[in-house]
C-alpha cells in the first residue's frame, strides 16, 4: 500500500523514532564524510560551508563540526530538534547551529552561501510540489559549482524483494503510468500477485516508514534527468543498505552473511549489484548555473 502524503502523520512518525537517532554508524554519513568531502578538499582549499538540510538529530552535522566544517542544521521535528541541540550542546558546540524550521526558513539565508547542502532522508518524504520546491531554493543557496548530497529510496530494490513491495513497484511504476491498470482492469495485480508465493508480507511494522507515511520510490537511472531539469549535474551515484539476498530469506543465512554485507558499505558502494540490492542510494550532484 502507499500512502498519501500528510504532513502530520509525517512529523508524529519522525517524533516517535527520535530515540534512535543516536546511532553512532549510519552508511549514508559515511559516504559523505569519507567518499564525497576528502575528494572536494583535494581540489578545494579554504573552509567548507554546508547545510544539512532536516538534520535529525544532528549526528551528522556534529561530525561535521568535529572535522572543522562551517556547519548548520535546519530541522522541523520538534523532538529531533531538541536532540540535535542537545548532542551539539554537550559537545561545546554552539546550539544555534541548528535552527528550527523547515522549507520556509530557507528563504532567510543567503544566495549563494554553502559549499554542500546535505538532504539525507529528505526528498523520499515530500509530495512532488515540495520536493520541486526544494530543489529552486538550494540552488538559490549553493555557490557556483556547490553540491547537493541526497539520499533517495531505490525504486529497483523492490524487484529484488519479492513481496508486497514489489507489488506496490508494478502498480505504482509500471500500471498506473502505462495506463495498464485501466486497460486490463485491477485483476492483473491479482494476477501479479499469483506469481509470488508471499505477495502480502513483510506483516506490518510500527518501525517501517512506508507501512506508515508517503514514501517516494526513486529510479536510479533516471535520476540524473530529474536533477538536470533543476540546473544540477550528477557526478555519482553511491549504494547503500546493502541486502544480498531478499529480505525474507536472508535472515535463514544472518550469521553467515554479516561479514560479507558489510564490505559493500562504502567501499563498494559503487558498484552496480546496489542497483537491485541496496534499498537506498546517494546522489552527488553539482549546481551547474
Amino acid at each position: 500500500m502507499v500512502h498519501k502524503y500528510n504532513a502530520k502523520k509525517t512529523q508524529k512518525y519522525f517524533d516517535s523514532l527520535a530515540g534512535d537517532y543516536f546511532s553512532a554508524y549510519a552508511p549514508r554519513d559515511e559516504i559523505l564524510l569519507k567518499l564525497i568531502l576528502p575528494k572536494y578538499k583535494e581540489k578545494n582549499s579554504g573552509k567548507i560551508t554546508a547545510l544539512d538540510f532536516g538534520c535529525g538529530g544532528g549526528a551528522l552535522l556534529l561530525k561535521m563540526l568535529e572535522r572543522g566544517i562551517k556547519a548548520k542544521g535546519i530541522e522541523k521535528h520538534d523532538e529531533l530538534y531538541q536532540l540535535a541541540q542537545k548532542r551539539l550542546g554537550e559537545s561545546g558546540f554552539d546550539k544555534a547551529n541548528v535552527i528550527k524550521g523547515s522549507i520556509k526558513e530557507l528563504n532567510s539565508l543567503p544566495k549563494n552561501s554553502f559549499d554542500f547542502i546535505i538532504l539525507m532522508g529528505v526528498l523520499q518524504y515530500l509530495p512532488p510540489h515540495q520536493r520541486s520546491q526544494l530543489y529552486v531554493k538550494i540552488h538559490r543557496l549553493l555557490k557556483p559549482k556547490g553540491h547537493i548530497i541526497s539520499t533517495f529510496q531505490n525504486a529497483f530494490f523492490d524487484l529484488f524483494t519479492f513481496n508486497k513491495y514489489t507489488v506496490d513497484l508494478f502498480q505504482e511504476k509500471f500500471f498506473k503510468p502505462l495506463g495498464l491498470d485501466k486497460l486490463l482492469g485491477q485483476g492483473i495485480t491479482k494476477d501479479l500477485k499469483s506469481l509470488m508465493t508471499h505477495p502480502d508480507k513483510p506483516d506490518y511494522s510500527a518501525s517501517t516508514a512506508r507501512d506508515n507515511i508517503y514514501v517516494e520510490t526513486t529510479n536510479p537511472l533516471t535520476i540524473g534527468e530529474e536533477l538536470a531539469s533543476y540546473k544540477f549535474k550528477l557526478l555519482q551515484k553511491y549504494f547503500y543498505n546493502f541486502f544480498p539476498l531478499p529480505r525474507l530469506i536472508e535472515n535463514k543465512y544472518k550469521g553467515q552473511l554479516d561479514k560479507f554485507k558489510k564490505q559493500f558499505e562504502v567501499t563498494r558502494s559503487k558498484e552496480w549489484y546496489g542497483h537491485f540490492m541496496a534499498n537506498a542510494f546517494v546522489v552527488d550532484c553539482v549546481k551547474e548555473n
